[in-house]
């Protein structure tokens, strides 16, 4: 297999800082490349691609559009076993929300992502309900599942939530 060229021409020196700029990820120029966070990984036993250290370094690095494009940022389970493992105290899921919410204002968005955000906008409920399951709920005398849609969208809408475009890719 024939090793990737990377160019230094590639990198974004003001990345770095548009993350640290961040207060809850400004840990992450203390990564050292240990490994801990990634070894500790259960999505990086699923998807090797999946590497917090490699993401840590690409952010160090100003490899924005790299990373911004890599669908491996939008894998994390959110198991928080990455930060308690990581001997730096680096808070590798702010880190990696950050990141992520820069990848959506870019236009790096899957579009899954975008379409929840959008089915909670509409309804205030993460996915679609069925009416399997409305019925049911009526038979076991439950309340009706109901969320505040527009409460959420005006807070999705305020932060320009409701602006992104899905595809994936800019």
């Amino acid at each position: 297999m024939k090793p990737q060229v990377i160019m230094a021409s590639d990198f974004d020196p003001n990345f770095k800082w548009e993350v640290l700029s961040h207060p809850s990820a400004g840990q992450v120029t203390a990564c050292f490349s240990c490994g801990t966070c990634t070894a500790g990984c259960p999505i990086h036993d699923v998807f090797p691609g999946y590497d917090p250290r490699k993401i840590a370094r690409m952010i160090n690095l100003g490899m924005k559009e790299s990373l911004l494009s890599n669908p491996c940022i939008w894998y994390c389970a959110t198991c928080h076993n990455c930060e308690e493992f990581c001997p730096q105290d680096v808070k590798f899921f702010n880190v990696l929300n950050v990141v992520k919410n820069i990848a959506a204002r870019e236009g790096y968005a899957p579009a899954s992502w975008v379409n929840q955000t959008r089915q909670v906008m509409k309804t205030g409920i993460v996915f679609p309900t069925e009416e399997a399951w409305v019925k049911k709920r009526e038979e076991l005398s439950l309340p009706p599942l109901s969320g505040n849609g527009e409460k959420a969208a005006t807070l999705l809408r305020s932060i320009g939530v409701d602006r992104l475009q899905p595809g994936g890719s800019k």
